[in-house]
Order: C-alpha cells, then structure tokens, then sequence
C-alpha cells in the first residue's frame, strides 16, 4: 500500500541520524562519567590521618612563610541535605611532630558580631597580606544556597579569625573558587548557573557550557571568561604572574598571562589532565598541584552521600610547566581507590610534605620520601 511505503521512505532517514546521535550521547556519558578508569593505589611515602576536620577539607591555603595553612570544612554544596552540618575554619601546622596518630589540624575560632555561624558553609579560599596581617577570603554557601564571600583577619595570638565583612554581588551565581590578586581583589570562578542538585545535572547532560570567571575588584565585576565547562579550581602565581584555571568538565586546565589592569587573561595554554581536577596550588617553581576525582561517577555518588559510607577514588596529579608555558609535562604523586581518602579536591605541598584536602571525608598528610620523582 502506497501510505506505509511513504512512511517507510520518511522513517528510514530520520532513523539514521536519530540514532548516531544517540551513540554519540552514550559515548559521552561513558566518557564524562570515567566509566573506563581503574585505579592504582600509590603514595609518596608514608601517609596518615589529620585528626580535625571530619566533615571533608575541601580547599586549602599554604601561608608558606609561616609554614601553616588554613583549611574549609563543612561545604553545602548543591546538598540541601547537608544544610545541618556546620561550616568551620582549621588550622594546619606543618611545623608539628609527624608521629603516628599525632597530626591534628585546630579548628580556628571566628570572632565578630556580625558573622552568622550557623549560616556558614565554607568552599574556596586564597589570602593576601593586607599591612602585614594575613587576610582571607572565602566563598560560602549558606543554608538557602546563598553565596557570598567572606573576609577574615587572621589572628595568631588566638589563635583565631576576625571576621571583617560579608561581601555579595548579583556576579555571584555559583562560587566556586578563587585566587586574590590585590587587596579586596581576586578572580573567581563560578562553575555552573543552577541551583539545585537536578538542575545542575540536567545542565551536565545538556553540554551548555554557563561556568564564568570575573575579576573583583573590591567594588564591581568584570567579566574575564564566559562559556566554560565548569570552571572550578583557581590560582594565582603572583611570581610570575599567571593564572591557572580547572576546567573540570573537560578534564583540562588552562595557563593565562594576567594584564596589568587585571580586566582580561590572554591564553597561553591547554594541557588536558585526563581527570577530572578540583582545587590547584602553585608551588615555589610555578609548578602546579592538583586535587582531581579521577573516576566522576563514583565521586557524584560519594558527595551525595557525605554521611555514609560510600567512597571515591582520589588523585594528586603535578604539572610542570616549559619556560614559555606552552608544554607540560603531568605526573601522578598519590593515587587512591577510596579506601584511604575519598574524594580528593586540592593536594598541597610544604617542603618534603603533602596534604590532601577532600569533598567532605577527612584530610591526609603524606611525608614525600623522595622529591626527585615529583
């Protein structure tokens, strides 16, 4: 009959493309979620527990001259879930005996009329020294998803932290990270639009790139990056002024030269990572660390269940760069299955030691036996 020959003739060739496009999205998802990876565990020498922050370490901030750094405990991040966990503030000495079972991180208290504890869920940090006084600065995420960025002095009689302002700005959509480059001036990235745990799925699948990166300058924002694939991870060598940025989607990250007036970064570099990497740190030799999920899916189901038992793979991976910044060549100084530290986000190094921050479970320290293989 003449009606099922034309349906067939019409069916046929939308069938075609229907379908490769659909394979396409497979392939994709099987990429994107590192359904292929495996892990093998390695370290760079003998690695132990901090005994603090129990509710993840999930960025963290080398002060390098006093050898201490600051670590964010407690983030809301997309989990409403988590809302009753509280946000809180420690203190790292690198300077501590390294016996076993010994290494503590000291919550810091925070000191201030104005600061809303309960309302704290701290994400990203970076520092300047602000007349001789160590200043952060930090993203929050309050209960009601919320973001702001808050500034704090550090005081080491306390030792503690004064808490000086609360700053917000409409920029503001989804704070992930940031580097300070001047007084009450940073980068900062905001990795998505969405504001909850579905629509920021949706906006996975759907590949629109929305992540953004400004620059603050103690007053307004100027758009520096629009259409990124999550932008995550920030920092800021101040040395040899460049500005690294983790594009975690896309398992790479970028080199910028940064202009003098800070309005605009000029790309220097991609180097593709082969994993998903959080959090980054610049060592002396304007090397970088990164703190990476190296296999995605498991890391969504171990964030999504910070209270539980589940648990992801974790990786330290370091860049070093060529003098022009145009190559670099990666290595991988820790590799976790999960049954050791869950979810790494930032690895960072003092001298002849590491530490590993996570999502939300726990914070390791590994001695480097040796820094020839780093």
């Amino acid at each position: 009959p003449p009606f099922p020959l034309q349906m067939h003739k019409l069916v046929v060739p939308l069938m075609i493309p229907a379908t490769l496009a659909f394979c396409a999205f497979l392939w994709h998802m099987y990429s994107t979620l590192d359904l292929h990876k495996t892990i093998y565990n390695h370290r760079p020498g003998v690695c132990r527990q901090v005994h603090g922050p129990t509710k993840g370490s999930e960025d963290i901030e080398l002060i390098r001259s006093e050898g201490i750094a600051f670590v964010t405990s407690g983030i809301l991040y997309l989990q409403p879930h988590r809302a009753g966990v509280e946000g809180k503030m420690f203190l790292y000495d690198f300077n501590q005996k390294l016996g076993k079972d010994q290494l503590k991180a000291k919550q810091l208290p925070i000191k201030g009329a104005s600061f809303d504890q309960n309302n704290f869920h701290p994400h990203g940090l970076t520092h300047w020294v602000v007349n001789g006084v160590i200043r952060l600065y930090v993203v929050n995420h309050d209960d009601e998803f919320k973001h702001s960025i808050e500034v704090f002095d550090y005081d080491p009689m306390g030792p503690a932290l004064i808490h000086k302002k609360s700053i917000k700005h409409g920029t503001f959509v989804r704070p992930n990270n940031l580097a300070a480059v001047g007084p009450d001036q940073f980068i900062f990235t905001n990795d998505g639009i969405a504001q909850t745990e579905w629509g920021n799925l949706i906006e996975i699948l759907s590949g629109i790139n929305r992540g953004t990166v400004y620059f603050y300058d103690g007053q307004k924002s100027q758009v520096l990056l629009r259409g990124m694939a999550a932008p995550n991870g920030i920092a800021y060598d101040q040395k040899n002024n460049k500005v690294f940025i983790a594009e975690i989607n896309y398992r790479r990250m970028h080199a910028y030269e940064l202009a003098k007036d800070k309005q605009s970064l000029k790309l220097i570099s991609t180097i593709d990572l082969y994993s998903a990497c959080d959090n980054l740190f610049v060592d002396t030799d304007g090397s970088v660390y990164a703190g990476c999920h190296p296999v995605l899916f498991e890391a969504v189901k171990s964030i999504g269940d910070c209270e539980g038992k589940a648990t992801s793979p974790s990786q330290a991976l370091h860049i070093k760069f060529s003098k022009d910044y145009k190559t670099a060549s990666v290595s991988e100084p820790y590799a976790n299955d999960g049954s050791e530290v869950s979810g790494s986000t930032t690895a960072v190094v003092h001298g002849n030691q590491m530490l590993i921050g996570t999502v939300c479970k726990g914070l390791l320290h590994c001695e480097i036996s040796d820094l020839s293989v780093l």
